[in-house]
């Protein structure tokens, strides 16, 4: 099942960062008070409080608005009897500007929040028409798959993934378009169609490469390309053509990265993969991954160790514990701070005559 998780080190730093917008926003508010009541009855601040709660609801939620918005009210209630006691004109006038204000911050941000979960309905729709749903079994093959996008206002990037159950084998697409963006979306969109159609028609992966390269080269421009890996499994053994990615990952009694014989150039620059045929034992996985994973750094600029964390994840008992305990291990590696879109493809042919539950 495809599944989007930014993992709960993601989450907590998404929440430091609110937390750290909310104090920001009471200090401003608390500088503007002090500043009033230093200089007396020269300067008169207590309008600009309102700042606190406008700044508030561009970032946080209408209810840390709300908090914000009555600490200023109050700040605005005390700064008025300070300087002209309670029943002043000006001072009533003032309190208002502020209670108003914070009023209307609070509808701001319980409106942005609205349409930020909307978007997020529609973001989750969007990726699930691109990606698909990926059955926990296919054609006899357990697969678990996961795609994180680096950006947190979107959920597809550049990286992609398609699984088809073709007559002549499950076959699997994982990429990495060139560049980020809404181009590189939409080139990963033309590439995981281009793949479901050539998946199911063509007899051999060589065919299927070709077919891939000949539909891209029309989005594709003149130095745009995506490194692709592509594998057909059978039984008892995997098929691979490699487009310039990262070598996947056979998972067994020990971690080997299948790594292509002769490089190939990427799909859009005329690839020439050699197939590689691999044995699988049974118990066997294959994982493909993405340059989110492969070359993720840690704030001191060190690389993601992914064949010791792998080696630590062989005897784990499902694919789902596999990936969930990979991505917790990048999410600790880089603080979360990962530049890159991560897809993450892990296959396990069933054994003859297993039923197709795990």
């Amino acid at each position: 099942m495809s599944v989007l998780r930014h993992g709960a080190v993601r989450r907590r730093a998404a929440q430091a960062g609110q937390d750290r917008w909310l104090l920001g926003c009471l200090v401003l508010a608390t500088v503007i008070a002090a500043v009033d009541i230093v200089s007396g009855a020269r300067i008169v601040l207590t309008g600009l409080l309102v700042a606190g709660p406008l700044l508030a609801c561009a970032r946080i939620g209408p209810g840390r608005t709300a908090f914000v918005a009555g600490y200023t009210t109050a700040l605005a209630l005390g700064l008025g009897f300070l300087n002209t006691g309670y029943g002043e004109p000006d001072s009533i006038i003032r309190t208002l500007v502020v209670l108003v204000g914070g009023a209307f911050a609070v509808f701001i941000a319980w409106q942005r929040t609205v349409r930020e979960r909307a978007l997020s309905r529609v973001a989750l729709v969007a990726q699930e028409a691109v990606l698909g749903r990926v059955p926990p079994e296919i054609g006899g093959v357990h697969v678990a798959t996961r795609y994180r996008c680096a950006t947190d206002e979107a959920l597809i990037g550049g990286d992609l993934y398609c699984v088809a159950n073709s007559a002549h084998g499950v076959r699997v697409l994982l990429g990495d378009v060139r560049g980020k963006g809404l181009t590189a979306t939409l080139t990963a969109a033309a590439a995981i169609g281009a793949f479901r159609d050539a998946a199911y028609t063509e007899p051999d992966l060589p065919c299927v490469v070709r077919r891939l390269d000949a539909d891209l080269s029309e989005h594709l421009g003149p130095e745009d390309f995506v490194t692709a890996v592509l594998a057909e499994f059978t039984p008892g053994e995997v098929r691979l053509a490699n487009c310039g990615h990262h070598p996947p990952a056979l998972l067994g009694r020990r971690l080997e990265l299948i790594s292509p014989g002769e490089p190939s150039l990427p799909l859009g620059l005329g690839p020439a993969p050699v197939p590689q045929t691999v044995r699988l034992a049974p118990g066997d996985r294959m994982l493909f991954y993405t340059d989110g994973l492969a070359e993720a750094r840690d704030p001191a600029g060190r690389m993601f160790p992914l064949e010791d964390d792998l080696r630590a994840l062989l005897d784990l008992p499902s694919l789902e514990s596999v990936l969930d305990d990979l991505l917790k291990r990048l999410d600790a590696h880089t603080r979360a701070t990962t530049e890159d879109d991560v897809a993450l493809v892990l296959c396990e042919p069933a054994p003859p005559g297993a039923g197709s539950q795990r």
